[in-house]
């Protein structure tokens, strides 16, 4: 069964928590300059208006410099765990994804830590387990539901250009007791034409 290394991804966290400090600390300097520059136009104190415009780019500059780095090397990198674990769940898991039949529904669903996929009215699930992230926040979360149906999309389109023939596949979103609408993956035996173009792209 595939496992998420909670070690690994709660150093990537740190690390990607200082660019997310940094970012914050770009708006928080971005509103400095504007509220100072603001009082020294109107004091006409020309001494903090050229400290203000002095030190602003300085440090908008080592800002968005630490933030780029480490959301792009650490953001990044838990990204590519997610997506390559949901991969692996989907292959362990390839016989519950029922591909032997044409027409087939998944509804992902969500619940705290873990996420599930349910095909049709069969009663089996298929699991993803992410308590090794902690706690799931709103973005995360979302971040989840989009790669489980990049994967969807990602291993129907290839089945597809391998001659799976497939008269529609598609996927719906369940937060609680609502659905979202059905969305197409493959409808009348093709795919989705966004979603092919999003397939071929990542190829």
């Amino acid at each position: 069964m595939p496992n998420l290394n909670a070690e690994e991804i709660k150093k990537l966290k740190k690390r990607e928590l200082i660019g997310l400090i940094a970012f914050i600390g770009c708006i928080v300097a971005s509103v400095c300059f504007i509220v100072l520059f603001i009082i020294a136009t109107v004091r006409g104190n020309n001494n903090l208006k050229i400290a203000t415009l002095i030190w602003y780019p300085f440090a908008i500059a080592i800002l968005s410099l630490i933030a780029a780095i480490y959301n792009l090397k650490f953001g990044k990198a838990l990204e590519r765990i997610t997506k390559n674990y949901i991969q692996d769940v989907f292959v362990e898991n390839a016989t519950l994804m029922r591909p032997e039949r044409d027409s087939l529904t998944y509804y992902i669903s969500g619940d705290g830590e873990r996420f599930y996929v349910k095909v049709n009215n069969f009663k089996e699930e298929i699991i993803f387990d992410f308590s090794a992230f902690g706690k799931i926040s709103a973005v995360k979360r979302a971040n989840i539901y989009s790669a489980i149906i990049d994967r969807l999309g990602a291993t129907f389109c290839r089945l597809y250009e391998r001659g799976g023939k497939y008269k529609t596949v598609t996927y719906a979103v369940k937060k609680g007791e609502k659905q979202g609408k059905l969305i197409p993956i493959i409808e009348n035996g093709s795919p989705d034409k966004r979603i092919y173009k999003n397939y071929r792209k990542s190829k």
